[in-house]
């Protein structure tokens, strides 16, 4: 019996929107806490790029095999560029809140349901911008 080829149509995916933690985080953290110390981001970015990580992390590849730029965070207020999506991921993130503050060894404030919340805020507030022509 000869073999049958499925495709599917390609996808074209012109923003990426995400949530997550240290693993996607594109300069939330840094943008909100203050930057972390040499050499993260160096070996790539050839500075520190606000990344928990030495490189590239995995949203970055992603972004990258969409053929779009990679991800501005959404509290990275200088050189955003939010045309091809946002980043709401920060380091130490965790799906509920944990109630220890930073200062006490614990997570990131910006748990699952405030990124949630900071997407609500950003749809409408990138809709006028578009409308506005910018």
């Amino acid at each position: 019996m000869p073999e049958i080829a499925y495709s599917s149509p390609a996808c074209d995916f012109p923003a990426i929107i995400n949530f997550g933690d240290s693993n996607s985080d594109t300069g939330g953290f840094s943008a909100a806490f203050g930057p972390f110390q040499p050499p993260n981001g160096e070996s790539f970015f050839h500075m520190p790029a606000g990344r928990l990580s030495d490189g590239r992390l995995i949203i970055d590849f992603i972004a990258n095999s969409f053929g779009l730029p990679f991800l501005s965070s959404y509290l990275d207020s200088l050189g955003a560029n939010y045309s091809h999506g946002v980043d709401f991921a920060t380091v130490s993130s965790t799906i509920i809140d944990q109630n220890i503050s930073l200062s006490q060894g614990g997570y990131s404030p910006f748990y699952l349901a405030v990124q949630v919340m900071q997407f609500s805020q950003f749809i409408p507030r990138s809709q006028l911008v578009a409308k506005r022509g910018k």
